[in-house]
């Protein structure tokens, strides 16, 4: 989203295309003198009234309007801060905001006029969805190894050695030595075993 902010005390000439544009909001600060405006303008103002904001200061002062833009323009920042922010004004008083935001990660410009003024868009990236991922089991085998294990919680090997043996003739008749040692290692590999330094082993089932 863009958000322009115009210096009409400083700038009165507005490019009428840009007003209604989808990815913008417009905000007209006009001086407390500033009495009259061309009525093609406000007619386009009244048509997109939903995107624009003119607001006219009630007393004049030195740098009365630069105080209210300011205003407005912090505002919005605090409400979308990942937004597009143009300020259009000949005033190099501005520039001091701009790099300040622009030190806070905030996207701002000063325009001299409307002309080189363009549009830059980012759209919102959704939050990730958030995933729990559950330490996988995958394969019968697995399975069924972990189901006999949890079943029998007193009658566990405590050593690799015995728990090989045991696996292996868990595996079923035709299992081999190297079936066994794959089964120890997809245990170690999928948390669920854990072997100590003496070669004790630790159940996490």
């Amino acid at each position: 989203m863009n958000h322009v902010f115009v210096d009409f005390e400083n700038v009165s000439e507005c490019d009428l295309t840009l007003i209604g544009t989808k990815m913008a909001s417009f905000t007209f600060l006009l001086g407390a003198k500033q009495t009259k405006m061309n009525t093609t303008l406000v007619e386009k103002l009244l048509e997109h009234a939903a995107s624009v904001e003119l607001v006219r200061l009630a007393s004049s002062g030195k740098d009365a309007l630069d105080l209210a833009l300011s205003y407005y323009l912090g505002r919005k920042v605090l409400t979308d801060p990942t937004a597009y922010f143009h300020i259009i004004s000949r005033d190099k008083g501005y520039d001091p905001l701009v790099e300040h935001l622009r030190s806070r990660h905030i996207h701002a410009r000063r325009h001299d006029d409307f002309s080189s003024l363009t549009f830059s868009y980012k759209p919102r990236e959704k939050p990730a969805a958030v995933q729990v991922v559950k330490p996988a089991e995958g394969g019968d085998d697995l399975k069924l190894v972990l189901e006999r294990l949890r079943k029998s919680a007193n009658n566990r090997p405590k050593k690799k050695a015995t728990l090989l043996s045991h696996l292996k003739s868990m595996l079923g008749k035709d299992a081999t030595d190297a079936d066994a040692a794959q089964m120890f290692e997809k245990l170690c590999k999928t948390s669920h075993l854990s072997l100590g330094a003496k070669g004790a082993i630790t159940y996490h089932l």
